[in-house]
């Protein structure tokens, strides 16, 4: 079995050689880096250069900076292996990241994707993330356990079976925050066969001056609005999927919808306003489900009173 880990590298040179290193020193030896330099200004290529030269499993390219979701369609496009699994270049895995993974796959018997726990690291804290335990859902199946956590659309929480992803053709969207949000839900309904083990593989860390993090106006606005825009996408490709039925793609997209909400909480009055009107014109209040007492009065809500219930009610 063999594993091709994806790394888009930008301005992570503080933190790279921790994350190549945790790679070099896996227990499970079959294994190739994709090392992509999108750009980066800094002296990270030095530290790429490095371990290219001193191990051949680690590959290096580099490319015009086009961000991260093109650095990792890029290395998707390189890559070799069996499975694929993307780590980003601040972040690193456990020594038997690999070799927990490739026990996971013989047991299975080669599932289309595979999820894993985590470690969330910030400010000197660790918090770990067990995974729930299942193997061989459908993708269905899978979503309704996985979609519980708020970390549920994390790339680099998965493995995939590099064919699985060939076949259906999954490419991230291009020049977009929240790209995970806008693939992995889809990725997760499209496999027939979904595990996941509880074993914290990956650590995460949480980073005060990173893009996600940060509370600038202007960067609040393009989240919430590319979050709208993948919104779109996903309704479109959930509501011609053959695998579904009625009642799985209202679970999908009142998942998909309540996280609009979540994302235009936090927006300034005129952003607000701005974003509110969007969902207003897509009538999100019909995607909401309203089978039991409470979820009919926040539908209700939704539809008569969105700005009071986003400011307000929404956790």
């Amino acid at each position: 079995m063999k594993f091709s880990i994806v790394i888009p590298v930008y301005n992570v040179e503080p933190y790279l050689r921790r994350c190549l290193d945790s790679l070099r020193e896996q227990v499970y030896e079959n294994f190739e880096v994709i090392v992509v330099n999108d750009g980066s200004p800094d002296d990270s290529q030095k530290i790429i250069d490095e371990f290219v030269k001193e191990d051949n499993r680690f590959i290096g390219y580099q490319k015009k900076n086009g961000g991260l979701s093109d650095a990792r369609n890029y290395g998707v496009q390189k890559a070799t292996g069996d499975y694929l699994l993307f780590l980003d270049g601040d972040d690193y895995v456990s020594s038997d990241y690999l070799k927990v993974m490739e026990e996971t796959i013989m047991i299975d018997d080669k599932p289309d994707v595979i999820h894993f726990g985590f470690v969330l690291q910030e400010d000197g804290n660790e918090i770990k993330k067990k995974a729930p335990v299942f193997s061989n859902q459908i993708g269905i199946q899978a979503f309704q356990v996985l979609s519980q956590d708020s970390y549920f659309v994390t790339a680099w929480s998965y493995a995939y079976r590099r064919q699985f992803w060939l076949d259906h053709h999954f490419q991230y969207a291009e020049g977009m925050y929240h790209e995970d949000y806008g693939l992995t839900p889809y990725v997760v309904l499209c496999a027939e066969k979904v595990s996941s083990i509880a074993d914290c593989l990956y650590y995460y860390l949480v980073r005060s001056n990173s893009i996600m993090t940060s509370n600038d106006t202007e960067k609040l606005l393009k989240k919430a609005n590319d979050t709208l825009s993948q919104y779109d996408w996903l309704k479109e490709q959930i509501m011609t999927l053959q695998s579904l039925n009625e009642d799985e793609k209202q679970y999908v997209m009142s998942y998909l919808t309540n996280t609009l909400f979540v994302k235009g909480k936090d927006l300034p009055k005129e952003a607000f306003h701005s974003f509110s009107k969007e969902l207003k014109k897509r009538e999100v209040w019909k995607y909401l489900m309203s089978d039991t007492l409470i979820r009919k009065i926040k539908r209700y809500l939704v539809k008569h009173h969105l700005h009071f219930y986003i400011k307000n009610l929404v956790r």
